[in-house]
């Protein structure tokens, strides 16, 4: 390296580590911030500027408006709340949080320092319940009440010192030449990136946790961040699974779905996933047959059994009322072996208790016999039951 080069490279690498030493010290001893402006807000109306010039935004008022009543109830929650903190910064701030709907087809939701928070239509889209976009908004509203980017921006200041010592020491003492300072430079950043992820998947499980403390607070069940968490991960085993090591910045979502049932138990949560996603739950479908109308009882397009009149029973509230069974017994961990008939073959029996006794009507509403029709019912919820383990979250042994 020629004599011009490696005077270039001092100057560069000071002022580098000039400037990074003043970062430094400003994270370790910051100024008073202007009394008109809190300088995460600051840091988060000026991100939340550049940011908004290049998204376009969902004005539909039904839409924007279900997104702020949520929005709003989960965030008086975290102004008023402190929960347990994880990973982030513990002194605690009152934003004024603000919900805006991007128009993105991508399921995703970002927050900004301060209490921006913006949600992808696609995302929208995706939740089956209000209760799932509660659990998105307040994961993404503890990242600005924990102050997640705040305290990744001073560890990476830290951090940056660390990383590009080495490199300047080599350089000042003369030792090595343009490859080994490229070769610690490199390496630096790379430790970096690697601290900087981990830091990430830490706020991530901050974000998840603390959402389910601010979840019990409100009318939304803390469930629907799960089952949203659990559908995110049904769609992750179908894609190739790329290993992204160093570079990975959230917890797979099989782990990030662990640890909520690990925390909803210890909390005494009921996990009754189809009371927040009715695509998973037994429900009523209306049907006509020969001009009588009847009910199908379905589950995942699956019909479990065709219900109608019998002796003066209205059949939708028969219906409605084997669904909340059905539902009931699935979330409370139903198996196959527990379902069974009757000695006469004309009642379905769970748990050894009759969860229907078919009729006439209902045979004749599905054109086959009273045994036939019970027979069917069990089927059809033997491998319902499969489907439903094989869509759960595997638990890792303990």
């Amino acid at each position: 390296m020629s004599a011009l080069l490696n005077r270039q490279l001092i100057r560069l690498l000071i002022a580098v580590l000039v400037l990074t030493l003043g970062q430094a010290g400003r994270a370790q001893a910051p100024q008073d911030p202007a009394p008109s402006e809190d300088p995460d807000v600051k840091l988060g109306r000026e991100s939340a500027a550049e940011h908004d010039k290049t998204v376009k935004f969902v004005t539909d008022p039904a839409t924007v408006e279900r997104v702020e009543r949520i929005g709003r109830e989960i965030a008086g929650i975290a102004n008023e709340v402190t929960v347990p903190i994880l990973w982030g910064l513990s002194s605690k701030k009152q934003f004024e949080y603000r919900f805006r709907v991007v128009e993105d087809k991508d399921v995703n939701a970002y927050s900004m320092p301060g209490g921006f928070i913006y949600v992808n239509s696609g995302l929208l889209a995706f939740a089956k319940s209000d209760d799932e976009l509660a659990g998105v908004l307040a994961h993404e509203v503890v990242h600005a009440a924990h102050r997640h980017m705040m305290k990744l921006i001073a560890e990476q200041e830290k951090m940056q010192l660390a990383a590009l010592g080495p490199a300047l020491i080599s350089v000042l003492l003369g030792k090595g030449g343009t490859d080994t300072t490229s070769n610690l430079l490199l390496a630096g950043q790379l430790w970096m990136t690697a601290k900087l992820s981990g830091y990430g998947v830490e706020a991530e499980k901050d974000a998840d946790n603390a959402a389910v403390h601010y979840l019990k607070r409100t009318k939304y069940n803390p469930v629907g961040l799960l089952t949203f968490m659990e559908r995110l991960y049904r769609q992750e085993r179908l894609k190739p699974e790329v290993e992204l090591g160093i570079y990975r910045t959230h917890p797979p979502s099989v782990e990030r779905a662990q640890a909520l049932i690990r925390l909803l138990r210890e909390l005494d949560i009921p996990i009754n996933r189809r009371a927040t996603d009715p695509s998973i739950a037994a429900g009523v479908f209306p049907t006509e047959k020969d001009g009588a109308q009847a009910f199908d009882v379905k589950m995942n397009g699956t019909v479990i059994v065709r219900l109608a009149s019998s002796e003066g029973d209205a059949p939708a509230a028969r219906a409605e009322a084997l669904a909340k069974s059905v539902n009931a017994l699935f979330d409370d961990g139903l198996v196959a072996f527990e379902l069974g008939l009757s000695s006469d073959q004309t009642r379905v029996i769970a748990r050894r208790r009759t969860l229907l006794a078919v009729t006439e009507a209902d045979a004749r509403a599905s054109e086959r016999s009273v045994q036939d029709v019970a027979k069917g019912m069990v089927e059809a919820l033997r491998n319902l039951l499969w489907q439903d383990q094989f869509n759960k979250t595997p638990m890792p042994r303990t």
